[in-house]
């Protein structure tokens, strides 16, 4: 039911998640290295959400793809939560507002 909540709700605003038919929900963006990055502090850091990442070389220059695991246990809040945090993350690579340099995590975590 969570997966199904959370797939829908990224379909219905916009989002591409191609054809999964399995609890891993991808996202699929367009983003520089550091975008994407930033994206991802971002998600967890603000909107405590941890989300792997796949980028180049994996996947071509250029793409982003943000992994999603649904569980049981996550509330509709949780979902309702993270489909907002992921629309105002895109708004933010959109407009440009995140910083061109790579975040220093290994300096926020010590």
């Amino acid at each position: 039911e969570n997966v199904n909540k959370l797939q829908q709700g990224l379909r219905d605003r916009g989002f591409n998640i191609g054809t999964t038919n399995t609890p891993v929900t991808p996202v699929y963006m367009e983003s520089g290295m550091s975008d994407a990055l930033n994206l991802v502090w971002d998600l967890r850091e603000n909107y405590h959400i941890f989300c792997s990442i796949v980028m180049y070389p994996v996947i071509p220059k250029g793409q982003l793809i943000l992994r999603l695991i649904p569980t049981a246990v996550h509330t509709d809040q949780d979902i309702n939560e993270t489909l907002d945090a992921f629309s105002a993350v895109r708004e933010k690579l959109e407009k440009g507002l995140y910083p061109k340099e790579i975040p220093d995590v290994f300096g926020a975590l010590m």
